[in-house]
């Protein structure tokens, strides 16, 4: 049963490692079990759980301590993961109405459990496209991105990483007239997703662009 949305599966994940590095660079056990109390907290304040059969499925997290058991542990739980619903050409098409040449992206290549966000770049327009649901609404976004060359933090994941500038027009309130928004953003959506923690970023990014 699916019981994890993709950034509850990152949460996971990142309370997971914090717990394999505390148990590879400390030998104290009241340090490790400091960590571990931590990340039970922070598990538990994150994720709902429907019975103790869910709440088992994550023990194994607590005693990792080489990179092959925490690479088995991610891939035992990312079963129970609600994957991003995958929107056909027709409903992405219907988000982006003026481009009449959409360019989409490649479908095969994207691991859908793994992404909270769908995103791709068109190298030929500039621009990069954003797709999300938002209380079981298909959305989108979509401006011109600029590449910076530089490292900053992203407005999304809020992690230091190699960022853009993704700017959006819109139609003033006076004929003829555009406002202008943006903001930073990784420029690898892929790493983006895995370091998205927080969904209520990355709604607050979306909605400060509309």
């Amino acid at each position: 049963m699916e019981f994890m949305s993709t950034v509850q599966y990152q949460i996971v994940k990142k309370q997971a490692k914090k717990i394999f590095n505390a148990h590879t660079s400390s030998k104290d056990p009241n340090v490790i079990q400091a960590v571990q109390g931590l990340a039970q907290e922070e598990i538990n304040s994150q994720l709902t759980f429907a019975d103790i059969e869910q709440q088992l499925i994550l023990q194994p997290m607590f005693e990792l301590k080489t990179k092959e058991q925490m690479e088995h542990f991610f891939n035992d739980i990312k079963v129970y993961v609600k994957p991003f619903e995958r929107p056909t050409d027709s409903e992405i098409k219907k988000l982006f109405p003026k481009d009449k040449k959409l360019k989409l992206p490649k479908f095969e290549n994207i691991d859908w459990k793994e992404i909270t966000y769908l995103s791709w770049f068109d190298s030929g327009t500039n621009r990069k496209y954003i797709v999300y649901r938002e209380d079981g609404v298909l959305k989108g976004v979509r401006g011109v991105y600029s590449t910076s060359e530089k490292m900053g933090i992203c407005s999304v994941c809020n992690r230091h990483s190699k960022v853009g500038m993704l700017m959006v027009s819109k139609s003033g309130t006076t004929l003829g007239t555009y406002t202008k928004r943006g903001n930073y953003i990784c420029e690898d959506s892929s790493s983006c997703n895995e370091a998205l923690t927080e969904i209520e970023k990355f709604y607050e990014f979306v909605g400060n662009l509309k």
